[in-house]
């Protein structure tokens, strides 16, 4: 019995300090760590638009930008 009270506040005590920020429409955030596989949409040389996947490095910058499309 004794171990598993040990064990639920270990596994409480994980959690105790996460934290959710939520970033406003329009800031910029850094990334922390690299992030595979990700589906993009890139800019042709024509101005069209094509689908793409990327890893995002630790470190880049993202930011919404709704208008993106709009020249």
């Amino acid at each position: 019995m004794r171990p598993m009270v040990l064990l639920l506040l270990f596994l409480c005590g994980c959690t105790m300090f996460t934290r959710t920020i939520y970033v406003p429409e329009g800031q910029t955030v850094r990334l922390r760590q690299d992030v595979n596989n990700v589906k993009v949409w890139v800019k042709t040389a024509d101005g069209g638009v094509a689908e793409g996947r990327i890893t995002l490095k630790e470190g880049w910058f993202a930011v919404y930008m709704p208008n993106w499309n709009e020249d």
